[in-house]
């Protein structure tokens, strides 16, 4: 049997230290999506009954979602990095033609895997889970991210699959915890995703 290439204690581990010792620039980051999302979620509702404006408003909202997510890998990269992010790393867009462009590729590819059966869909949606992360960290093109996303995460279907449940059931804890639990259950899944993705790559980097 392969030996896992990641521990799913040490991420979990790693990552509600780092969210704990930097609560304060958690809360401060997690109140500014939930702000911009507010805005954005208001704006389109005062224009329902324009569809052109509605239109508009759903793209520049689509884009400042793929803006905000590209900037919390920047961050969460950083934290793995030993780095000291600021909050205004949540603006990232450098690559964001690459990141939707690979975002849309890898949806119709794990579309087409649920729509055969439900396990491809799973298998295929673990295995490329980090081309996101490759864009963001190394540039990569989408199809050039896809491929190593696939390559670094052989042998660790399962063991991914597994530790993207317990993720799921330490945020249902946070929510428990009147939301306010949040504030540590989402920056630790963050991070902790990280983590992995980071040790991944530099062990298929290695071999």
């Amino acid at each position: 049997m392969k030996k896992p290439l990641f521990s799913k204690k040490e991420a979990v581990k790693f990552g509600f230290g780092i969210a704990k010792s930097n609560i304060l620039f958690f809360i401060g980051l997690l109140v500014i999506v939930v702000f911009v999302s507010a805005i954005s979620a208001s704006l389109r509702a005062g224009v329902q009954k324009s569809a052109l404006a509605y239109l508009v408003l759903s793209i520049v909202q689509y884009l400042v979602n793929v803006i905000v997510a590209m900037g919390l890998i920047r961050i969460s990269l950083e934290f793995v990095s030993k780095l000291k992010p600021k909050l205004l790393d949540i603006v990232y867009y450098k690559p964001i033609v690459r990141y939707i462009l690979a975002s849309i590729i890898q949806g119709i590819i794990v579309l087409v895997g649920f729509i055969l059966l439900i396990i491809p869909g799973i298998i295929l949606a673990v295995r490329l889970q980090y081309a996101s992360y490759l864009i963001v960290d190394k540039n990569l093109g989408p199809i050039e991210a896809i491929k190593t996303s696939w390559k670094i995460t052989r042998g660790n279907t399962w063991n991914l699959f597994f530790f993207g449940i317990i993720l799921g059931l330490i945020n249902i804890l946070g929510i428990l915890c009147l939301l306010v639990g949040l504030f540590i259950t989402v920056p630790l899944g963050m991070l902790a995703t990280t983590l992995v993705y980071r040790k991944l790559l530099l062990q298929s980097e290695a071999a």
